[in-house]
């Protein structure tokens, strides 16, 4: 509390010292966390609501001089003094005004009457009544205070407030609380009567009820209240949403606040379609370097189970649970790092992630990824480990290796002149053998690998402008393979070649060794430009890399973490053309690119045109599969990439791969994006040559066919406290509606309403076949309060299957 020890003047000092305390004890009674100003008419709104004013110097409030005005001051006998008519007193940003102060100096009682004003510049209180206190005791009472938070819309009133036991105790009777302007309550908290120890985490209040307008909608008989920076046990705000295939979806959390560092939320979801699922989530931190969470959720009974439900088929009955962990942990001031993140569901359940929606775990490509991690760090070089399962979520998908484990020891030196990396890895690749995730009899390949890589580069040219540079590799790689008689057929016929009709795959250790030799240089013209004032500049940036590898069949080792890389402009001045390390292609290849930027007068990036193609002096021979063709393309996809902010509202981007040879594009990309204000709109499109209807599904060859899908999303104002949402995304070539989803927000000062309504493809993966999924959202939001719905606070152009995306890779302010 606020104290300032100024003879006479203690009547003034302690109503200061009061204020405080009341309006920090009124705003925190309110149940639930008070936001800053929100909404799309902050402006509007909230204009009434004082800045804060913070102190001119670092000086301690009561140490700064206190300036005392009234129109009379009267020491009357018995040693009352007294102050009447207009009484000012202003000590720094305080400031407190009354009609009359009286001062008993032996009692030491205290009385403020009429137009109580108190402003500290973090709050300001008024009262038309009567302020009473002692100076010895502290207690004190006020009549009728209204307050007013600064900053933010948080307001309210008490009928009484009664502080004892030197500020300590508080209570409020007919205690109000909102965030509505004045003359908009549209809703308000209200209290009988509210009891506050400070010494104390929680308040407690009773007789509460919520108000809208002027009628009482919801009843509080009691309800307690946090009245520190300290989490509190108790029932969260539940959620809501209505969809096709789970029907009515209904969220109840329960948060426990089992200790500063640890904590748990228990969550029973009803879903009329399902049953009742719940879920749990326990959170710990015992120390800063090591936190970690564990979650659970368990449905006992799926309404939905059957054994004639293709879907459900590889369930014995209905029970479905998911289980995660993760954790991290940081050693000797974090060179020793531990990590895990496991996701598990119960065997066979293939679609566990497309009916509940989980947000935990690592799903990619039908896989769901268990990994353990642990490394040693130091500013020149890391020994890293990792052992890398999966939970395959696809009866039709090849089991994929497993890294059981990798161990990775990496080295960097930078000289005068050169600089030097060691890279090395040794992984061993099985595969869980138990797992029934594919219907294919047999058994996969496995192998332990070993892989070093020491590489030298050194700068010949490096000035302002261009460069020239040089990199030296050699790269070591061996196999121990194990091929089994009885080997899965999809490897088989992989495996074997077109020619001979042999399988290739070797049982073994297998050995490759290939040196690496890479040039690679650059040049940056510039000149100015008659655009933006004059102070425009264009770049022209040639540049050119050669890169030679010999030539090694490698059809004898087998796929364990490689694939194609697909092409762009930056992919074709790497070293590899495949992603991994079971293939290492050969080449004999020169890349040439261009690329012009343009900057304004500020040196923002305004328009970015880049184009490259690689051209081959020898065809490379090295497949992915010994199944595959050779490539005979003497150049690579012509690739081109283009980024523009025409104005500060319009954006566009294209990106294309050609195919010189063929004459047709293979990909290609684009988008025109418009943004000012509330306003944003983007129409976009993407083609890929012999793409896959639906990225969920890469294991559907039947549905392997030329991508073109077009989208458009927008988020418009349609009136001062209208909003409109979607997004409409459709694959042209197929006919079909990929996702659809449109919604308005109503958004007031002090509340708001959303309401959406999506149309998607629910994936299957076993029957393959997409079902349309309708999902209905609302969300009712009281803003101070919280609110009750599904989604956000903030409406957003993401869609269910497609996330909204700025495709605009420029530099500066966008």
């Amino acid at each position: 509390m606020t104290k300032w020890t100024l003879g006479y003047r203690y009547p003034i000092a302690l109503t200061i010292s009061l204020a405080p305390a009341l309006t920090s004890m009124m705003v925190q009674a309110a149940p639930f966390e008070a936001p800053p100003a929100t909404g799309i008419l902050d402006s509007l709104c909230y204009d009434y609501v004082p800045k804060i004013e913070k102190p001119a110097s670092d000086q301690d409030a009561n140490a700064q001089p206190v300036e005392v005005d009234a129109d009379r001051l009267e020491a009357k006998q018995g040693g009352t003094a007294v102050y009447e008519g207009d009484v000012k007193v202003r000590q720094g940003v305080r400031k407190f005004d009354s009609d009359y102060a009286q001062l008993d100096q032996k009692s030491r009682d205290v009385i403020a009457i009429g137009n109580i004003y108190y402003n500290d510049g973090q709050v300001t209180v008024t009262s038309d009544k009567t302020l009473k206190s002692n100076l010895d005791t502290k207690n004190s009472e006020l009549e009728e205070g209204k307050y007013q938070v600064h900053g933010s819309p948080v307001r309210g009133f008490a009928k009484r407030v009664v502080m004892t036991n030197n500020n300590q105790n508080i209570t409020m009777e007919g205690a109000q609380y909102t965030t509505c302007p004045p003359g908009q309550e549209v809703w308000t908290l209200k209290a009988g009567n509210i009891d506050i120890d400070q010494k104390e985490v929680f308040g407690e209040a009773w007789n509460a009820s919520l108000w809208l307008y002027d009628y009482p909608v919801f009843y509080f008989p009691y309800i307690n209240f946090p009245i520190k920076d300290e989490r509190k046990t108790g029932l969260l705000y539940p959620g809501y949403k209505q969809s096709s295939s789970n029907g009515m979806d209904i969220t109840q959390p329960f948060y426990w606040n089992i200790a500063p560092n640890y904590d748990a939320t228990i969550t029973s979801r009803f879903m009329d379609k399902r049953g009742l699922m719940e879920q749990v989530e326990f959170r710990y931190m015992p120390d800063p370097a090591h936190t970690g969470t564990l979650y659970f959720e368990n449905l006992a009974d799926d309404k939905q189970y059957s054994p004639s439900n293709p879907s459900l088929a590889g369930l014995s009955d209905g029970h479905r649970y998911l289980m995660n962990v993760r954790h991290g942990s940081a050693l000797m001031d974090g060179s020793l790092r531990f990590g895990i993140d496991y996701t598990q569901v119960r065997d066979k359940d293939y679609n566990y992630f497309n009916d509940f929606s989980p947000q935990v775990g690592t799903q990619v490509d039908s896989q769901l990824q268990q990994s353990f991690t642990a490394g040693y760090y130091q500013p020149n070089w890391n020994l890293t480990s990792e052992v890398r399962r999966y939970q395959i979520l696809s009866p039709y998908a090849l089991l994929p290796h497993e890294m059981l484990p990798r161990i990775d020891y990496n080295y960097y030196q930078q000289g005068k002149w050169f600089d030097l990396a060691w890279n090395s890895e040794l992984t061993k690749f099985g595969y869980d053998s138990g797992s029934a995730a594919t219907l294919q009899a047999g058994e996969r390949y496995t192998a332990t690998r070993l892989h070093l890589a020491p590489t030298l580069t050194v700068p010949l040219v490096d000035a302002p402008g261009y460069y020239l540079t040089s990199q030296y590799k050699l790269m070591f790689t061996s196999y121990n393979q194990e091929v089994p008689d009885n080997l899965v057929s999809q490897d088989r016929s992989r495996f074997t070649d077109a020619d001979s009709k042999q399988l290739t795959l070797k049982e073994g250790t297998i050995t490759r060794t290939l040196p690496s030799f890479r040039l690679k240089g650059g040049v940056n013209f510039d000149r100015p430009l008659d655009w933006y004032d004059g102070k425009g500049t264009q770049t022209l940036e040639p540049e050119f890399q050669y890169l030679y590898i010999p030539y090694k069949n490698q059809d004898e080792i087998g796929i364990y973490d490689s694939t194609t890389t697909r092409q762009d402009y930056y992919s074709l001045f790497s070293d590899r053309r495949f992603a991994g390390l079971d293939r290492i292609s050969d080449a004999n290849r020169v890349t040439v690119g261009l690329t012009s930027r343009v900057y304004d007068n500020v040196g923002d990036e305004r328009l970015r045109l880049a184009v490259a193609q690689a051209f081959e002096m020898t065809p490379p021979k090295v497949r992915l599969y010994p199944s595959n063709p050779e490539s005979t393309n003497a150049r690579s996809l012509l690739s081109f990439e283009g980024d523009a902010r025409i104005t500060d509202e319009w954006f566009a981007h294209a990106g294309t791969q050609y195919d010189t040879s063929e004459g047709e594009f293979t990909a290609g990309n684009g988008a025109v994006e418009y943004r000012t204000g509330k306003l944003t709109t983007q129409v976009n499109y993407r083609y890929i040559k012999d793409g896959n209807l639906d990225y969920r599904y890469p294991t559907n060859t039947a549905l392997a066919e030329d991508l073109s899908q077009a989208g458009l999303v927008m988020m418009a104002p349609i009136a001062d406290q209208w909003q409109m949402y979607g997004g409409y995304y459709r694959d042209i070539k197929q006919d079909v509606n990929i996702d659809r989803k449109i919604g308005v927000k109503y958004d007031s000062c002090c509340w708001s309403i959303n309401m959406s309504l999506e149309w998607h493809n629910q994936p299957d993966n076993v029957t393959l076949k997409p079902t349309s999924e309708k999902v209905i959202g609302l969300q009712f939001e009281m803003k101070g309060l919280g609110s009750v719905g599904t989604g956000g606070r903030s409406v957003t152009l993401d869609t269910e299957l497609l996330p909204y995306v700025r495709p605009f890779n420029l530099k500066g302010q966008q």
